[in-house]
């Protein structure tokens, strides 16, 4: 998969060197209720080139205290989306932020809150705003949502910027909640820190576990069988369901038509890219393929296998469009051993 180009932060000429989240002249609640409301504003770089800024957008802003007109690492910056844009005239401009929170910053009204189970690209959605003065923009910013229970979570690179938790400041509550997506041992994946993590697919289970907190199948499998028993273990339904349950079953509702197949192994009619996809490891981390890993990859080429075998459908002429099969499969990384998951007691 290419990666995304990022575009760079750009400077720009400041009227002062220090610049507030609340500055001193900022508009009061009722100065805000009458001032005029616009879509957008332009900020300009050291070059004179113009960079518009839009509501419901995010954007780098600059912290108190660090220089204008000079570049920092982006983790340097406050990161805000813009609610609202008013002016008081058209010299003083003001955006009305709502905030993205660092983990320091969680952890400071949230002693609970474990900046050590979070990333350094990791921002909290919080419901706070600020009035920004605009000279404080410094660039547009992306902050990806991170669902870590979700199949379907789109990949992105590892220092890009994303967002797990809300954080609910005056209940001075986090949601979802942390132990939610933890592994069963309590600590959260940390996708700086966590080499290997685990994920199961099934729908009562859609949880990540460290390598260390897994134990091993009693049962001893050959290569093959276990390549099996991973496509088996199906995201689309709980029961421990074999590639042959499958086409049984469908036999018995009568849902497929015709003679028999003649194939001896139900999975010799799929390409075999496919089902090499299926077969992976859903693992995610520093050794295994990046924050989101190739948890959405697998789970979708299991997912066309399933529902094939279930419903006697052809596989759709565009599977290649729904498997990114260069994801699902590790570039040489050396294979993890088989787990099971201690939930379901799937192989994982």
């Amino acid at each position: 998969m290419p990666r995304r180009k990022r575009k760079s932060l750009f400077t720009h000429k400041k009227k002062t060197t220090k610049v507030t989240r609340r500055a001193t002249d900022s508009p009061t609640h009722s100065e805000w209720e009458t001032m005029p409301d616009f879509a957008s504003f332009v900020v300009a770089d050291e070059e004179g080139n113009p960079h518009k800024f839009s509501t419901q957008e995010t954007a780098f802003i600059l912290p108190y205290g660090v220089l204008p007109g000079k570049l920092h690492h982006p983790t340097a910056y406050w990161i805000g989306k813009i609610k609202q844009i008013r002016a008081k005239n058209d010299e003083d401009v003001w955006a009305r932020v709502q905030w993205f929170w660092s983990p320091q910053e969680v952890n400071s009204v949230i002693k609970s809150f474990d900046v050590s189970d979070c990333g350094q690209y990791e921002r909290i959605m919080s419901d706070y705003h600020d009035y920004v003065s605009t000279q404080s923009f410094c660039d547009h910013a992306t902050v990806m949502r991170y669902d870590e229970r979700a199949v379907d979570q789109e990949v992105f690179d590892s220092d890009d910027f994303y967002c797990r938790f809300d954080l609910e400041y005056l209940a001075r509550k986090i949601h979802p909640n942390v132990t939610r997506t933890a592994c069963y041992c309590g600590v959260s994946y940390n996708p700086d820190r966590d080499p290997v993590m685990h994920f199961c697919p099934r729908p009562a289970c859609r949880a990540a576990f460290h390598q260390e907190c897994l134990d091993r199948p009693t049962q001893k499998l050959n290569a093959v069988a276990r390549a099996r028993k991973f496509i088996e273990s199906w995201p689309d339904t709980d029961e421990k369901l074999t590639i042959e349950d499958l086409v049984d079953s469908r036999s018995c509702r009568k849902r497929r038509k015709g003679p028999e197949s003649s194939i001896s192994d139900p999975l010799e009619q799929f390409p075999e890219e496919l089902v090499k996809a299926a077969q992976q490891q859903i693992v995610k981390g520093v050794q295994a393929g990046g924050v989101v890993g190739n948890v959405k990859a697998v789970v979708a080429a299991r997912q066309l296998i399933y529902r094939s075998l279930l419903d006697g459908s052809p596989l759709p002429t565009d599977w290649e469009d729904k498997v990114d099969v260069e994801a699902a499969i590790p570039p040489k990384r050396k294979s993890s051993p088989v787990f099971v998951c201690p939930q379901c007691q799937s192989l994982i």
